[in-house]
């Protein structure tokens, strides 16, 4: 009888797809379990995106998923928006029915005359830093196990307390009353939409956003993102070369690591900081991780420093077999 082949081990790898408006985050992780070929290990997404919503949303197979907390840690995310002044519905955007409208002189008669300079300078102060923000109702946030947008579909609305956010650049794009386009760089986390809300209430009014494109997730661009054209089919074996290393999404220091501490490093034990030799070091997001990386250069794990002496194991690519979900 003839054995058949091992399926393919892969190295841990992140695809930078772009997601179409109206279909869910899950729908495209979904597609890529079907498609991807055997081997590919476990599977996740970095960041959910609304369904009306659409840009970069990264997928990390072959263990590289067990980034994401580093991931919404260090990578800011940026989106492009379009918010309609004088409009409310209840999810924030275009999807929900018009609940209530502004209909006063002050918002015809002068926040439509607003002037472009005004409003960058104005929600510029008020918003870039700091910023606190309470989870919009109908959003991906969990409350005992269920999404706020579960709860308030079936008419239970869960009232979260606002948590620090903050904004790193916001940039007027265009006004053409009642349209406002913006672009704006946020920490993870941030709801655009309410984001929106809040500018509105500051000037006086209330709105909606009707269209939402993230851009830029940390140093990964739209513009290498792989249309749905490009997206795996039928396990076919070349879509493993679109992906992106690891490397290339989270700047980290690199060590390299001699061949008779790698079984120690496997297995859990400290390494020395001593015993490390590092590879580079070029605006890092962080210095208390680190790749760490075999004799040849490959990347098999993580490294945090936990004293100025001492690098702990914290993710460690190849331990054990990788198994498709």
């Amino acid at each position: 009888m003839t054995k058949s082949k091992p399926p393919v081990q892969f190295p841990p790898l992140i695809f930078n797809i772009f997601k179409p408006a109206r279909i869910t985050s899950y729908d495209v992780v979904r597609h890529f379990k079907r498609n991807l070929p055997k081997g590919y290990g476990k599977i996740g997404h970095f960041g959910t995106l609304d369904p009306f919503a659409s840009g970069v949303l990264m997928i990390g197979v072959a263990g590289a998923s067990r980034l994401n907390e580093f991931i919404h840690e260090y990578s800011p995310k940026t989106y492009l928006a379009v918010g309609k002044l004088g409009i409310e519905t209840p999810t924030g955007d275009y999807t929900g029915e018009i609940i209530q409208k502004d209909e006063t002189a002050y918002l015809k008669q002068e926040i439509s005359r607003f002037p472009v300079d005004f409003l960058q300078e104005r929600l510029s102060e008020k918003f870039i830093g700091d910023y606190m923000q309470a989870p919009h109702k109908y959003s991906a946030t969990k409350f005992l196990g269920k999404n706020l947008h579960q709860w308030a579909r079936e008419g239970v609305e869960i009232k979260k307390e606002p948590v620090l956010r903050k904004i790193y650049s916001f940039r007027i794009v265009k006004y053409a009353f009642p349209y406002l386009a913006f672009e704006v760089t946020v920490s993870s986390g941030t709801y655009v939409r309410t984001l929106f809300t809040d500018i509105c209430h500051d000037l006086g009014t209330i709105g909606t956003l009707v269209s939402l494109v993230r851009s830029r997730v940390g140093g990964v661009p739209m513009e290498s993102a792989l249309r749905m054209k490009d997206w795996p089919k039928d396990g076919e074996l070349p879509i493993m070369e679109k992906a992106i290393p690891i490397e290339s999404v989270l700047s980290l220091p690199k060590f390299s690591l001699p061949y008779d501490k790698m079984r120690g490093f496997q297995c859990g034990a400290f390494l020395k900081k001593a015993d490390c030799e590092i590879q580079s070091a070029t605006e890092n997001v962080s210095d208390k991780f680190f790749w760490v990386c075999d004799e040849t250069g490959k990347t098999i794990g993580m490294g945090e420093l936990t004293s100025p002496l001492e690098i702990r194991p914290k993710i460690n690519f190849y331990s054990g077999e990788q198994s498709s979900e």
